[in-house]
């Protein structure tokens, strides 16, 4: 490798989101041969990269290093593991209610709850007080009792999660300030990635004013707060999943029943089709113009880093990044239109609902756990490359002073030379040997450093010299739990099925 090979580490965010799964999702019972041939009747309970625990027809539990079992039943524990299938993600609970009293203390402009403070600009009435609190605490509640393990932590540095509510006027400014104008459309809610805090108007409550202060009604519509407090409370997630995705739960939340710090999950069919009749215009039963898997999958088809030999290139940590304060988080081909929202909607609810009706749900905490494997990896990733450009830089240092005395040895061997040569003109010419130059020993070649070797975990992500990209990483580990060996093709045909299932009609565009 030359010296002028470059690696950059530019600094991304590595957050801590362990733990976040519990473990033991039971599998179909299947015959397991040992390493010596023995055989026995179990199922598999949940495993990692070096053990498996099973679940013997007695229904004692039993952990087996994977170095005991046959290569067949290796192969069938890691294909489980690598697509997230080996973990228990539990079962979506048919409602989740927070208590009837929610401690707020603080006032009158700041306001806190166990997990949230949140302030107004103006006067607020006590039932906006009281029903604020009751939509931030029982979407946390509802967020953390879905199936998926996520723990909810504020931001570093942070006790609350925090947020503001602001008048029309106020909010639109910042808005213009803070997002990318979406033509003919108005942000309705807005989650600070780089301040960590959540704007939303009075006017998207629905709330209004009573004498001098604002008031909000147990019947006011609280989506657009839930969906941006899902991003609040998932913010060390937002810079790891594709926009799409970051929205989809946002949506699918937002469309659960709600009423009084309940979420009736039992009922989120009932709530999809009331959001999509409500703001998606839904013409019947038929909804027209939906993007097919294909578009929201669409990057992240190409071949693995793993089948990839290649030269070192340089880490893209933008990617990992938050996205300079904006609560649309352009990125990935997404423009924040309205039907780009519903369909992220329709495709989350496939994964949490429709895909496996009988492990519902699950389909989306493999996702979220590999996302989390994938970080692992990234996190190792980084450590590797820092290291290699520690070795790197002093290598060029040794580059640096070999060159220098690779100069100073031709110019010695020059001298030497010249040397030589009148040492032989005086010996023709007869000069006495007192009288002759002193030659002196001839010049030592200097040893050059030894070769810098590339990590190969280095090369093969850097796929041909090109930028790493941290994020592009972590998607080629993640998605594929998603997508469970179907191309998006054969993923849209299932989803119009399943959609049909339940009476809707999907049209793809």
């Amino acid at each position: 490798m030359s010296s002028g090979t470059k690696v950059v580490l530019y600094q991304v965010i590595v957050v801590a989101l362990l733990p976040l799964f519990r473990v033991g999702a039971e599998d179909q019972a299947r015959i397991w041969t040992s390493e010596d041939g023995k055989q026995l009747r179990a199922s598999l309970v949940s495993a990692d990269k070096s053990s498996a625990v099973l679940k013997l027809e007695s229904g004692r539990e039993a952990r087996v290093a994977l170095t005991r079992l046959s290569e067949q039943d290796r192969n069938y524990v890691l294909a489980k593991y690598e697509r997230g299938q080996a973990f228990d993600y539990g079962t979506i609970p048919p409602e989740t209610q927070i208590p009837r009293e929610i401690e707020v203390t603080g006032g009158p402009r700041v306001f806190q709850t166990p997990h949230f403070e949140f302030e107004t600009d103006q006067e607020v009435s006590k039932a906006f007080i009281s029903e604020a609190a009751r939509v931030y605490e029982g979407t946390y509640l509802a967020l953390r009792e879905l199936p998926h393990g996520i723990e909810l932590e504020p931001p570093a540095g942070n006790t609350h999660f925090r947020g503001r509510f602001l008048g029309e006027r106020e909010f639109d400014t910042l808005a213009a300030e803070k997002t990318v104008v979406i033509q003919g459309q108005r942000v309705v809610g807005l989650y600070l990635t780089q301040e960590k805090e959540l704007l939303v108007p009075y006017s998207s409550l629905g709330a209004k004013l009573n004498g001098s202060r604002m008031t909000l009604r147990k019947s006011s519509d609280t989506s657009t707060l839930i969906h941006e407090i899902v991003h609040q409370v998932m913010h060390d997630w937002l810079p790891l999943m594709p926009t799409w995705f970051a929205e989809g739960i946002a949506e699918y939340l937002a469309a659960v029943p709600y009423q009084n710090g309940r979420f009736e999950f039992r009922n989120a069919e009932r709530g999809l089709k009331f959001r999509l009749e409500e703001q998606h215009a839904m013409k019947g039963n038929t909804i027209s113009g939906v993007r097919s898997p294909s578009y929201f999958f669409r990057g992240f088809e190409t071949e693995k880093p793993e089948d990839v030999t290649a030269t070192p290139g340089q880490l893209k940590g933008t990617n990992l990044a938050s996205q300079a304060g904006t609560g649309l988080m352009v990125r990935d081909g997404w423009s924040g239109s309205v039907d780009e929202y519903r369909d992220s909607m329709l495709l989350l609810y496939f994964f949490m609902h429709l895909d496996e009706p009988e492990n519902q749900g699950v389909a989306v905490g493999s996702y979220l756990k590999m996302i989390d494997l994938a970080l692992g990896e990234t996190n190792e990733l980084q450590q590797e490359i820092a290291q290699f450009e520690t070795r790197r830089l002093a290598y060029n240092e040794e580059v640096k002073r070999f060159n220098a005395e690779l100069e100073s040895f031709r110019e010695a061997v020059s001298e030497y030379n010249e040397r030589v040569t009148l040492y032989n003109r005086q010996l023709v010419d007869g000069v006495p040997e007192t009288e002759r130059i002193k030659v002196g020993a001839e010049p030592r070649e200097p040893v050059p450093p030894a070769k810098l070797e590339v990590p190969e975990s280095i090369e093969r992500a850097s796929r041909g010299g090109q930028t790493i990209d941290l994020l592009q990483l972590v998607q080629q580990k993640a998605l594929p739990s998603l997508l469970q060996n179907r191309t998006p093709q054969q993923l849209s045909e299932e989803m119009k099925a399943a959609y049909s299932s339940i009476g809707i009609d999907i049209q793809f565009q």
